[in-house]
């Protein structure tokens, strides 16, 4: 089927343009062999770094410059509101996918005839977007220490004030990092996250004023409010005692962490009785706890464990953990769904989880009580979601893509044409909540985005008497090397080292660094191999070294990157780029070749000691 791109032109009213796209009937023979170049091979199907193919179902929002990483759709379902990686608040038609408005992050609470104040350096944090239970104030998570309240009037959004948060006091950062928030039924209550400075604290929403504070565990993230309580998701757990082992967590603090692997080891949620105003219990859920949801009947908080590919049930009465979900396919199979957005149907029998690394909305049937709970289906989306909504009047799904299609630009005829990774490209998704059979055709679809066949047959036994091959087809089966000599280099194009070489695919007018320049790693490619077709995941050094040296970047990692790397920057080049946080659960590419009893020597990829 032969598809068209639909862009639209806005003109919002105020300086600049958007450009929406709607992707729609891709069909599944257009998705590509692994040796298609990466980007857009049709009209609406990509070929993503990680060999993934993008395939969305439903409307897709295009927001050049973007990486969106929260959600928040009013009580009534007529506005959506999402931010990310720049300093202003969209408003969207969740009816049409229009932007609406792009409003500017209030700077204090001053009032001004003339232009409004703008927070230029505000950033959306890792989380944290919540409309009042009114409607008519939005509160947001600035990363630099603060909470932005905007007022909501005849669906028009506009600047009111700002809440400030509590210092950290972290031993290498002052401010705090707010991020998940929770509003009380009354509207009277905020509740915020103090990321860095391991807290919640309750705001009163007339005043701004803090009322009450109280610890928490390690690097917490999201709260919601169930059965009189509040439950906060940890990603590091319980706070270390003295005699735990713990390895750096950003900006002077610490987590525990495993001793093999030195990878933060624990996720918790703490409980907190709002009535008596005490903690009431910390509950140990999997690896890196992310978000949470509660049942429509508020009988469950659900808590997303990203960096185990699970769901904890917590039963609200008892507060302790009755059921385990898996999100990916199966047990068996490798790390890498990192659920990490939660939001129910109003009739709490589905659950939609956005799994990061699927880049897909798994179906969750909900039923705790016979601990039943299974992922039923797979939506496929766009590249890393985030965040997702249930706008249960327009019967329809919202979700907010990160990485979106990767680095990409609108330009305009006569534009020169200039790329770097760090031309953002999120999206969001506006899907209508499927049928059994959409679904099965969804799940389809998706299995095929992230190559699932080819992990199932890797996953086959080794065949006898095959001939050595460079990569095996199966696990176990011989390859012709003996030996590899892993280079790693970063800042720097293949083509603008290696693109006068004609053995490659390159373009010689981008090469800078030609073989005049570089003749070492002219001859090292021209004698072993000349990887021109093989892409780099990563948009800066912090998230490169982790698709590097771990195949994947997790959760944390992207948010970091989106909020301008408040708790870390992760690069392994001194004692201040150490986060255990940062780290995939499932360990480095040493600890596999180590777990196989093979042996390596590093020359200098993170070695780095605590003391620099």
């Amino acid at each position: 089927m032969k598809v068209k791109v639909y862009r639209i032109i806005i003109n919002l009213g105020f300086s600049g343009i958007v450009i929406a796209c709607l992707l729609v009937g891709c069909s599944l023979d257009q998705a590509r062999s692994r040796t298609d170049p990466v980007g857009q091979v049709s009209e609406n199907c990509y070929i993503m770094p990680t060999s993934q193919i993008l395939i969305p179902a439903g409307q897709q929002i295009c927001m050049p410059g973007l990486r969106p990483q929260a959600l928040a759709l009013s009580p009534d379902g007529e506005l959506l509101v999402t931010s990310g990686k720049n300093n202003q608040l969209y408003v969207i038609d969740p009816a049409t996918g229009e932007i609406l408005q792009q409003v500017s992050m209030p700077e204090n609470n001053a009032k001004s005839s003339q232009e409004p104040y703008k927070d230029s350096k505000a950033l959306l944090s890792l989380t944290g977007l919540i409309f009042s239970p009114d409607g008519r104030r939005i509160y947001l998570s600035n990363v630099r220490g603060d909470v932005k309240v905007f007022s909501v009037k005849r669906k028009k959004v506009s600047q009111l004030k700002i809440f400030s948060v509590p210092n950290a006091d972290a031993p290498k950062r002052k401010e705090e990092i707010p991020t998940g928030l929770a509003v009380s039924v009354d509207g009277k209550r905020l509740y915020v996250v103090g990321n860095l400075g391991n807290k919640l604290h309750e705001f009163d929403t007339a005043t701004g004023k803090v009322l009450r504070t109280w610890d928490t565990g390690v690097a917490p993230f999201e709260v919601v409010l169930a059965s009189g309580k509040a439950y906060v998701s940890n990603s590091g757990g319980r706070r270390p005692g003295r005699s735990d082992l713990t390895a750096p967590a950003g900006r002077g603090t610490r987590v525990r962490v495993d001793p093999i692997h030195y990878i933060a080891n624990e996720g918790s949620v703490s409980v907190i009785d709002l009535a008596t105003g005490q903690v009431k219990d910390e509950v140990i859920v999997e690896l890196h706890a992310s978000a949470l949801a509660v049942s429509p009947d508020g009988q469950y908080v659900v808590v997303a464990n990203s960096g185990s590919d699970t769901l904890s049930v917590i039963n609200t009465q008892t507060d302790k953990v009755v059921e385990k979900i898996w999100v990916r396919q199966s047990p068996g199979d490798p790390f890498g769904a990192q659920p990490n957005a939660l939001a129910f149907h109003p009739d709490g029998k589905q659950l939609f989880v956005c799994n990061g690394t699927q880049n897909a909305v798994a179906v969750v049937h909900f039923e705790p009580a016979e601990k039943e709970s299974a992922v039923i289906g797979l939506i496929p989306v766009g590249w890393f979601p985030g965040a997702v909504e249930v706008n249960i009047n327009r019967q329809m799904i919202c979700v907010a893509n990160i990485k979106g299609i990767g680095a990409a630009k609108d330009f305009q005829p006569g534009d020169k044409i200039k790329l770097r990774s760090k031309d953002f490209y999120g999206t969001l998704s506006l899907i209508s909540i499927p049928s059994k059979k959409q679904l099965f055709s969804h799940t389809k679809t998706a299995l095929r985005n992230m190559r699932y066949q080819k992990l199932e047959e890797a996953k086959l036994p080794p065949r006898p008497e095959q001939t050595a091959r460079p990569v095996p087809e199966r696990v176990g089966e011989p390859s012709v090397f003996k030996h590899v000599i892993y280079i790693i280099k970063e800042n720097r194009t293949y083509d603008q080292i290696l693109g006068d070489m004609p053995e490659g695919n390159g373009d010689p007018e981008l090469c800078i660094f030609g073989e005049k320049y570089t003749p070492n790693q002219h001859k090292i490619s021209r004698e072993f191999i000349l990887m021109d077709n093989t892409y780099c995941s990563g948009v800066q050094s912090a998230d490169g070294h982790q698709w590097t040296d771990s195949g994947i970047a997790n959760d944390y990692m992207e948010r970091q990157l989106s909020s301008d790397f408040p708790r870390s920057y992760p690069s392994g080049k001194d004692a201040g780029g150490s986060d255990a946080l940062a780290w995939s659960s499932s360990g480095f590419i040493w600890d596999n070749v180590l777990a196989h009893g093979k042996w390596f020597r590093n020359y200098g990829e993170w070695m780095v000691s605590e003391s620099g």
